[in-house]
């Protein structure tokens, strides 16, 4: 837990670097199924604005970092996860273990496999929607 505390808190203060003056909350979701990853960020102005932004790298390795040390035998990992920042540097986050992620192209059997491969799961925790992917 600890680890992902620290985690946590490097991620938050990369993302602080990367927004622009004015700022005043972030969301931003990453998704992964095997190496298949993609991630998104939202960002809310002061003034009212809202757009969308591409987080830098080293944050979404964060996340990748964040995803592994967070497997566990059996369970695997999560597949989602929606992160807020709210100015200064409150934030908060949310994980989901079951849900099918949210590509822009769907994930496939294969990234289903390699899934499974990097994060294994027992037959009772591995998701409908993989296992139908999974059974072709």
């Amino acid at each position: 837990m600890e680890a992902q505390t620290e985690l946590l808190t490097q991620i938050t203060a990369q993302i602080q670097l990367a927004l622009p003056a004015g700022w005043s909350r972030l969301q931003a979701g990453y998704d992964a199924v095997g190496d298949y990853t993609a991630c998104s960020a939202l960002v809310w102005m002061q003034n009212g604005a809202l757009f969308g932004t591409a987080l830098p790298d080293s944050v979404v390795q964060g996340f990748a970092n964040l995803r592994a040390g967070m497997a566990r035998p059996e369970t695997g990992t999560w597949l989602h996860a929606t992160y807020w920042l709210n100015d200064p540097d409150r934030f908060s986050i949310e994980y989901d273990r079951q849900g099918i992620p949210q590509f822009e192209v769907p994930a496939t059997a294969k990234d289903c496999a390699r899934e499974l491969e990097l994060y294994p799961r027992s037959d009772e925790n591995i998701p409908g929607w993989m296992r139908e992917l999974l059974a072709g």
